[in-house]
């Protein structure tokens, strides 16, 4: 974030003033007087802290040319608890996202909880529509981990009600109101009470005048405005209170609501905000693109499209990214990996061919994302060039250059929504690396997790070769993105 100082004038200064540190602090002194530093002043009541959500409130109003880019967290962080969860929303805070997405549902007795979906189905242990169950009945369920499903582990955490959620965020971080304009006046009713307006950003894509007359109501209520090839042209088209964002929706780089006038248009009143966890919402910039190359995703949306706000799955990552990003626009070497580490991405298997480099089921290659003249499936997931289509009794052969001998941990990044979702074993240069692994669910195809897959290995400098074989009496329903070997010593 950025910091500075406020200059200091006097047009009735009769006197030079200069600034001088003292134990970091200035004071001034008049030109020519002795400067000799005096103990500092112990202040009789020394200055709070700033709490965080005044710093992240101010930024989220600053729309300026080269306002720092915010990070939006979509769902909370669900890789590490499940999807709009207490928990997710701490651990998204906590790895430093300003706003946390959240979404709004309203139960039968009329009281605001979180869900993404209308019903309880996919992320509880539950059946039914929240419009259909009361907040008791919900508040018995449990929820299943990350982005859920019917075979997702079930977890001890519960569906919060908003009122948790704020009083999780208070004065720490922003939420983003999702789903919820419906509801709109109950959540600025439960905003003023527990005095937080000034933490929530609601949003929707209704019709302006509609927009108008809620923001009219009251000077601080936020607002971020979505806009999709339907309602193209509001960006912009608002008289009264203006939204302090634009939700920006595109899924061809020829949508109008894209185009370099209408970002011009959104960027004069507010941020711009882009969303990149999936194809469709911002073209072909994804997460899983910019984690390859971040040119392919977050460098240009942030650098073409003028994007001041990412909404992302990879918040870690797209701070990280961030804060390599070189002063002038340009970045710095991104990912760097540690030393000593080696990766090997899955479309990069042997090329001896058929049954000598890899075996497949069957010689089409059902995904075709590359070398889609060969038989091992290639997927694009969400950006991320996986094997896919994996099958019991599949083999695909590696090649690998270590650059120092040493002993090295072997993992895999992996995903699968499935519960056995796979099982696999690797051999080093024709030496089976032990029993077969559990390849681990991780609630989505698109849900990557990096996971071991093999006992630690003894490498000399030079190239080896390793073989993954998917074991052929097991269940198979998996992606694997990249293997990766880390020196431990």
């Amino acid at each position: 974030m950025r910091t500075g100082w406020k200059s200091l004038t006097s047009a009735a200064a009769a006197a030079v003033l200069t600034v001088t540190a003292v134990w970091g602090a200035p004071r001034l002194v008049e030109a020519g007087a002795d400067a000799t530093p005096a103990a500092p002043a112990t202040p009789a009541h020394p200055a709070k802290p700033r709490p965080a959500i005044d710093r992240i409130h101010d930024e989220y109003l600053d729309h300026r040319p080269g306002a720092d880019v915010m990070v939006v967290a979509h769902r909370g962080y669900w890789r590490g608890a499940p999807e709009n969860s207490l928990r997710a929303i701490d651990l998204a805070v906590d790895k430093g996202a300003e706003v946390v997405e959240i979404d709004v549902q309203r139960t039968k007795d009329g009281q605001l909880v979180l869900m993404h979906d209308t019903s309880v189905d996919r992320t509880t242990n539950g059946t039914g529509n929240v419009s259909d169950l009361t907040l008791a009945q919900i508040k018995d369920l449990r929820l299943r981990a990350g982005l859920g499903g019917s075979q997702a582990a079930l977890t001890d955490d519960r569906v919060p009600t908003l009122a948790e959620a704020l009083a999780t965020v208070k004065n720490r971080a922003m939420v983003n109101l999702d789903k919820g304009w419906a509801f709109r006046e109950q959540e600025y009713d439960l905003l003023v009470s527990t005095g937080t307006l000034d933490h929530a950003i609601f949003k929707s894509s209704a019709p302006v005048a509609e927009v108008e007359a809620f923001l009219s109501k009251d000077p601080g209520i936020l607002y971020s405005h979505v806009v999709d090839d339907a309602n193209a042209a509001s960006v912009g088209a608002f008289t009264g209170r203006r939204p302090q964002s634009y939700e920006l929706i595109f899924d061809r780089l020829t949508d109008p609501q894209i185009q370099p006038a209408a970002v011009r248009r959104a960027q004069a009143e507010g941020r711009v905000w882009v969303n990149t966890m999936w194809y469709g919402l911002a073209a072909g910039y994804t997460d899983e693109a910019s984690l390859i190359d971040p040119a392919r995703g977050w460098r240009t949306v942030v650098d073409r499209h003028g994007a001041s706000m990412i909404q992302t799955d990879n918040q870690e990552q797209l701070r990280s990214w961030l804060k390599s990003r070189h002063p002038h626009g340009k970045d710095a070497q991104w990912p760097t990996l540690p030393a000593g580490t080696v990766r090997v991405q899955a479309e990069d298997y042997s090329t001896e061919g058929k049954d000598a480099g890899y075996h497949d089921q069957e010689d089409d290659n059902r995904g075709g994302a590359a070398r889609k003249y060969e038989g091992v499936d290639l997927c694009d997931q969400a950006g991320a060039l996986v094997m896919c289509w994996i099958r019991g009794g599949e083999w695909v052969k590696y090649s690998v250059y270590v650059p120092s001998s040493g002993t090295y941990a072997v993992s895999a990044r992996v995903s699968s929504p499935y519960r056995p979702a796979g099982k696999l074993t690797l051999a080093f240069d024709d030496a089976t690396t032990g029993e077969p692994v559990d390849v681990m669910t991780t609630t989505s195809h698109d849900a990557f997790e990096t996971q071991p897959v093999a006992a630690a290995q003894r490498l000399s400098k030079g190239t080896h070769e390793f073989t993954v074989r998917m074991d052929p009496a097991a269940y198979q329903n998996f992606n694997i993105d990249y293997f990766q070997l880390d020196r431990l010593r």
